[in-house]
């Protein structure tokens, strides 16, 4: 099996979210099933070519749209010459790949437009014997519309949503130009959307199979509450569409081996856990490492539950327990972290993103806080189970099903799932009564460190989610 995997976005090139890690870890665990898989992305002035050994690879072309001429130059990684890269300087001559702090860039509609015409070029130029073509969101789902119609290709096209709520929707002035045909995909099972384009609406039309990155996520987004405004749409396509729950590279998220990490640990040398949480304590300033330590790591936006995680500071701050925040997202909420980031002696919060001081924190955790209004799959709570980190989360989308709560656990030892607190209602109670669970819980501590224990030791690696896709891409 052939497969060309197409993102905007991929981990350690540059990453904004979930899906640089996806992208970098399912094309991983393809290859070591035996697979070919080539994967391709914009070649972002942020990526560093030195560092990760990238060099031009001789192809160069240019491709015209309505009178505009567009430079291609494809460019490889010398050690991993499957990793391919297209850099055009309308695509990838910004700071920052999508945004930056005046918003979103005003042509992201051409510029994803342009990359996509460029996948399926590379493709046909460097002649890859492609069987599936695997393309991911909004970014790179016009894919799907050029191979079955400019292109008229036959490889099996597969879209990942790993967030619906990202679509991609643009003037319909860009249906020129990037010269795409009126007649064939200007209508409601196109990409026609209120008298605009929507991007990720083409990939779900033009796609021969449609996945999403859970079970449960894949039923709710066929509702009006979770649709997004393609419920429809996805009721319609319900045909070719199924959820494959995500993994995680258990290589990266590894605390036997990390190297940010104060003290490597493992299952059988636990008591190494300890010893991250007493120097995070040290190095930020707080008091206590016999307390629980909750954290929250994650985009401030609504959609992760960041005005319930405001509302309960106030409560946190009596606990006896400590708490640690870091992430950024939108300017209200960094604004109101910023005013309360030093008001509590048992409240750390950290602004922006920072991978080492992440693994810290998953390293040095009891507990991890996750009470999303929606998620897909999410990531976080199968990254912390590698670090013995106890999941509080929202009985929602990849959540519910990779999470299951302490007390409906019978028999821990033959529980496949990670186990947590896990709450149905995103209100102020029941966010606070999970977490007086979990403290409750902490106070047994056999128990705790038995669940610990347990997370350290559940299969959240891709194999068995590479193994789905292998099915899908042959059926």
């Amino acid at each position: 099996m052939s497969i060309l995997f197409a993102a905007s976005e991929i981990y350690p090139y540059a990453k904004s979210g979930g899906l640089a890690d996806v992208a970098q870890a399912l094309p991983e665990a393809l290859r070591d099933e035996g697979e070919t898989v080539y994967s391709i992305m914009p070649l972002y002035s942020e990526v560093d070519r030195k560092k990760y050994n990238i060099e031009f690879s001789g192809l160069s072309f240019d491709y015209w749209l309505a009178g505009v001429r567009h430079q291609f130059d494809i460019f490889y990684r010398v050690d991993c010459p499957d990793d391919l890269f297209v850099y055009n300087p309308i695509l990838c001559d910004r700071l920052g790949l999508y945004n930056d702090v005046y918003g979103d860039f005003g042509d992201n509609s051409l510029r994803f437009g342009l990359f996509s015409y460029a996948v399926l070029e590379v493709m046909i130029r460097k002649e890859l014997d492609i069987e599936t073509i695997h393309i991911n969101d909004w970014q790179t789902s016009l894919v799907a519309l050029l191979a079955k119609t400019r292109y008229n290709l036959k490889q099996k096209i597969v879209l990942t949503i790993h967030n619906l709520a990202y679509q991609g929707v643009f003037s319909k002035k860009v249906m020129d130009e990037l010269e795409i045909d009126w007649n064939t995909c200007f209508k409601f099972n196109g990409l026609e959307y209120f008298d605009n384009v929507n991007y990720l609406k083409a990939g779900i039309n033009f796609s021969d199979a449609i996945t999403t990155v859970s079970k449960t996520y894949a039923q709710e987004i066929q509702t009006s509450a979770f649709g997004n405004g393609l419920d429809e749409t996805l009721r319609i396509n319900a045909h070719k569409l199924q959820g494959i729950v995500n993994g995680i590279s258990t290589e990266v998220f590894n605390p036997k081996t990390d190297e940010f990490i104060e003290k490597n640990f493992t299952l059988k040398k636990y008591k190494g856990k300890q010893k991250n949480k007493e120097k995070l304590l040290e190095e930020i300033g707080l008091e206590g490492e016999e307390k629980p330590l909750f954290i929250f790591i994650g985009r401030f936006t609504s959609q992760k539950g960041v005005d319930l995680l405001i509302d309960s500071i106030d409560l946190f701050k009596d606990y006896e327990a400590n708490f640690v925040i870091l992430g950024s997202g939108e300017p209200s909420y960094n604004k109101i972290f910023a005013q309360i980031q030093n008001r509590y002696k048992n409240i750390h919060i950290k602004i922006g993103y920072d991978e080492a001081f992440s693994r810290k924190l998953y390293a040095s955790a009891d507990f991890l806080l996750m009470p999303s209004v929606f998620e897909p799959c999410g990531l976080n709570q199968m990254i912390s189970m590698q670090y013995g980190v106890l999941p509080i989360v929202a009985k929602t989308g990849g959540l519910k099903d990779t999470v299951v709560d302490f007390t409906d656990i019978e028999d821990l030892e033959n529980m496949e799932l990670g186990v947590g607190v896990t709450f149905g209602e995103l209100n102020l109670f029941w966010f606070n009564h999970a977490i007086a669970k979990a403290l409750s819980l902490y106070g047994n501590r056999p128990k705790f460190i038995e669940i610990s224990k347990h997370n350290m030791s559940v299969d959240n690696s891709w194999k068995n989610s590479a193994q789905e896709y292998l099915n899908l891409y042959n059926s």
